[in-house]
């Protein structure tokens, strides 16, 4: 059987070691804790969802500015004033909606933001569709429609009070599901040509800078004299989401990406049970359901998206394999 270069298991081909699925797993763990840390800061402080997404992209940038400086300084360098022009308008579609993640998750529960983002992929998925990035097929479309009809069982306690109980808080993480999908579409191209390290830095270091901004105007200093716990939540919430990137990052280099976005799908499970325990958020029975429908499909949109990149690899393998028959027959 063929394998894709997307699904290698490393330079020979051999079962990749223990410590890529260690470095996914804790960033899969540092994600589901991370939205029950950011709810407790809202709930014990006057800190405003303005300045959380300022500390947490903020650290981020600096983060990946000391890797990329250490492993791509010329890749940094080379950059020309209409490359950084574009990185800082996908920069704002994708890093600086965390404003609006922050803003949404201040209003509603982390069971319901983190339910809403699951549809990440699924929306993500319509969005290239629509954009005509990627072809659709039949199992992907189902895939799509399973998601978001499990989202709908998963808040349906919502739903059925629309006027009195769906907040705007909901709207806001799914506009901000909506900005993040389109930001991976519109992004995938330029990620590639000028490296992931490179793209993402330029990315935080342009929203940081923006969020800095618009903090002078918008923003105003906690009311209150900030606790000790308080501030290593806030520090605890920037470390972890450049720890996140940078683990993942890592992983992606031996295993392939459709397995980590096997294992990505334990981060709603992870953020349900950690508010559960922490905040004492009620686990509902259409909490389960809806969430299992949206994992599932999930699951049918990537193999969608795999089957895809198989069958337009071995395409490519035959026409090349062809090309190659006839030059040596010339």
């Amino acid at each position: 059987m063929t394998t894709l270069p997307e699904e290698s298991h490393g330079p020979s081909g051999a079962t990749p070691p223990i410590e890529p699925f260690f470095y996914l797993l804790s960033a899969v763990l540092l994600l589901s804790t991370v939205p029950t840390v950011t709810k407790y800061v809202f709930q014990h402080s006057t800190v405003d969802p303005f300045g959380m997404a300022l500390i947490r992209v903020t650290t981020g940038f600096f983060f990946l500015l000391a890797i990329t400086l250490a492993q791509d300084r010329r890749g940094l360098c080379a950059l020309t004033a209409g490359d950084v022009f574009r990185l800082t308008l996908l920069g704002c579609l994708g890093v600086g909606s965390n404003v609006i993640a922050a803003w949404g998750l201040q209003l509603t529960s982390v069971t319901h933001y983190i339910l809403i983002y699951s549809l990440l992929s699924p929306i993500t998925a319509l969005v290239s569709v629509l954009l005509r990035k990627s072809q659709s097929s039949p199992l992907k479309i189902i895939g799509i429609a399973i998601s978001l009809v499990g989202g709908g069982i998963a808040i349906s306690e919502k739903l059925a009070n629309f006027q009195t109980d769906f907040g705007i808080g909901d709207l806001l993480i799914l506009l901000f599901t909506i900005m993040m999908a389109t930001h991976l579409v519109w992004s995938a191209n330029i990620v590639k040509r000028f490296g992931a390290m490179t793209a993402n830095t330029v990315m935080f270091g342009s929203s940081a800078f923006a969020l800095v901004l618009g903090a002078l105007v918008w923003t105003r200093p906690p009311s209150d004299d900030l606790s000790m716990p308080i501030v290593s939540s806030m520090l605890y919430i920037g470390v972890a989401t450049a720890s996140v990137f940078l683990l993942r990052y890592r992983a992606l280099q031996t295993i392939s990406p459709a397995t980590v976005a096997v294992y990505q799908n334990l981060t709603p499970v992870g953020a349900i049970l950690f508010a559960h325990l922490y905040l004492g958020e009620q686990i509902r029975f259409s909490t389960i359901v809806g969430g299992a429908i949206i994992l599932l499909g999930a699951e049918m949109v990537r193999r969608a998206n795999q089957a895809q990149l198989t069958t337009s690899y071995l395409w490519a393998k035959r026409y090349l394999g062809s090309l190659a028959g006839n030059r040596t027959s010339n």
